[in-house]
Order: C-alpha cells, then structure tokens, then sequence
C-alpha cells in the first residue's frame, strides 16, 4: 500500500497550512512504519497534534484503524512551527490533505 519509492502529494490546503517541518516528519514516520513490516497498513493513515506551548512541543499522534495501532511521537516548536495550529492530517495512499479537504 504505501511504497517509500512513489511519488507522494499534498492537497493545497496542507501546501497553505502545514509547514514543511511537519509534512516531513509524517512521511518519516510512515517510511518508518513501513520498513518495520510488523504490521500491515492501511490506506488511511492519521495523524494528530496537539500542541503544548509550556513544554515547546508538539505531541503527535500517528494511528490507522485497520488493523489497529497509534504511535506517540513529539517534536519541538522551532520558528517555522510557531503559528501551526493544524490539529489532524490525513494520508490517503500517497496524498496528505486535511480532513475538510476529503
């Protein structure tokens, strides 16, 4: 379902609202679902952020319904992320969009 040699893409809205930072780190973590093989993927995958702006961070959540699993992951508030308030991506196959965007 997902191979790490495809040619990947982002809807506009992700392109206006999600800073590259992010659009990176969730396709890093699906490569490195991936290469793990321990589990199948799904075509959807989910992820979430909620931001923590007394710790600098953002927690993110990466989770797909079948067959189940959800991974925590953190990352900190650099500059480029300072006005990111984004709170679920989608990727479907090789296209990262939000949800309205569906």
């Amino acid at each position: 379902m997902f191979d790490t040699q495809e040619n990947r893409y982002i809807t506009k809205g992700v392109n206006e609202q999600v800073p590259k930072e992010i659009q990176l780190r969730c396709w890093q973590l699906i490569d490195e679902k991936v290469k793990q093989s321990e589990i199948q993927m799904d075509y959807l995958q989910i992820f979430e952020f909620n931001r923590d702006d007394r710790r600098k961070t953002i927690d993110i959540t990466h989770r797909q319904e079948e067959p189940f699993f959800i991974d925590y992951h953190e990352c900190r508030i650099t500059k480029e992320l300072t006005n990111f308030q984004v709170k679920k991506l989608w990727v479907i196959e090789h296209t990262m969009l939000l949800p309205e965007e569906y």
